[in-house]
């Protein structure tokens, strides 16, 4: 299947899409923050800066920090109606002080280097204009031996049902974007929805 343009705006402007977003995928991003919430606890990871890069309505990132009480995590992303929601949850939760959405962009994350722990990069790479430079400053920002998950869209046959799969990597796309990038190394892994790639510590 030919990849084919995203099918509403990447920067999620609009608030009534924004809010049907929020919604569709709010288990998404909860079930992410578990599963990687597991890696990292497997990684010895218990507290220091994780970075949520695209971090939407912050979900995913809420959920980590539900999981690390000790760490302090940071989320980017450029959608106004998503990081409003984000940060109304922080204020529903009592998290203000050791959770902070900002508005930035993924292409320039605006950290110094070697910042983070640990980074988040989930449902982003089809959407962004320039992944490259996405994830060069990915690499940038996160440390020597920091951990790495990145998750997005896997284009296959069910395109034909969920127009926005259309849009999205084949997981040798990926494979072959990621190679070009100054990312460190990695495994990659796939299933019928999403393809997956995870740092590996033992090379770093």
């Amino acid at each position: 299947m030919k990849r084919t343009v995203s099918s509403h705006d990447p920067v999620f402007q609009d608030e009534q899409f924004a809010a049907r977003y929020l919604k569709k995928h709010r288990s998404m991003a909860d079930k992410f923050g578990r599963e990687y919430a597991r890696k990292l606890r497997a990684q010895g990871f218990k507290k220091g800066k994780i970075i949520d890069v695209g971090c939407g309505f912050g979900g995913t990132a809420l959920a980590l920090a539900g999981s690390f009480p000790a760490a302090e995590i940071v989320g980017i992303d450029l959608s106004d109606p998503l990081l409003t929601a984000a940060k109304q949850s922080v204020r529903d939760r009592g998290g203000e002080g050791r959770i902070c959405f900002k508005k930035a962009d993924v292409q320039n994350i605006p950290y110094d280097d070697d910042s983070f722990d640990a980074a988040l990069n989930i449902n982003m790479v089809h959407l962004v204009e320039a992944p490259l430079y996405m994830l060069d400053e990915i690499e940038r920002v996160l440390k020597p031996g920091g951990l790495l998950f990145i998750a997005d869209l896997r284009r296959s046959w069910l395109g034909l049902v969920e127009k926005e799969i259309q849009s999205a990597l084949t997981l040798k796309e990926a494979k072959n974007l990621f190679d070009r990038s100054c990312l460190r190394k990695g495994e990659f892994s796939s299933d019928i929805l999403w393809w997956r790639f995870e740092s590996t510590p033992d090379v770093q």
